[in-house]
């Protein structure tokens, strides 16, 4: 059992498609930022202004893949076309009170709408520098098989930690 676990770096990941095919040649993925929508409180009660969280509504979230050099996967990641990723990594830690390396497995789901491509430039002996902006309306990241953040904005739902945070919400809503 870990006594002194240290996150050190991500040490590597993959990258699959629906099909679970491998997609090589990625150079980084940034996960979308999680913002929630919120909504300026003031009147009675509140002494001055209050920047009100709207809970289970986020403002857009933008996945955007970095790639080496163009591929038929980045290529079709276009035109509004439907996205389904998952991304596999292992994250390195050190526990020193074991002496011991740790990987952490850590997967990521993301499902949404190809939403803008650049296939770069080309400049001998060099990457393209390739990216793909994906509409995000799908999140999932998973720790060593447990769950810490899910988001699905056409189902109406937004676990964070295992807790639920919009049951209230639906069953309001009847839903």
């Amino acid at each position: 059992m870990a006594t002194n676990k240290m996150p050190e770096v991500l040490n590597d990941f993959r990258a699959y498609d629906e099909n679970q095919t491998n997609m090589l040649g990625i150079a980084s993925v940034e996960y979308p930022s999680i913002s929630n929508i919120t909504q300026t409180v003031k009147g009675t009660g509140v002494g001055g202004e209050v920047e009100a969280t709207v809970l289970g509504q986020f403002e857009s979230m933008e996945t955007k893949i970095n790639w080496n050099t163009p591929t038929k996967h980045n290529l079709r990641f276009t035109g509004g076309q439907p996205v389904a990723l998952e991304f596999r990594g292992a994250v390195q830690n050190w526990d020193s009170g074991e002496n011991a390396y740790i990987m952490d497995q850590v997967r990521v789901v993301i499902r949404g709408r190809a939403k803008s491509s650049e296939p770069g430039k080309w400049e001998p002996a060099n990457t393209t520098d390739s990216t793909n902006t994906i509409e995000t309306t799908y999140f999932k990241y998973e720790v060593n098989g447990e769950t810490v953040i899910e988001i699905d904005k056409y189902a109406c739902k937004c676990v964070i930690d295992g807790v639920d945070v919009v049951a209230e919400l639906r069953a309001a809503l009847g839903i």
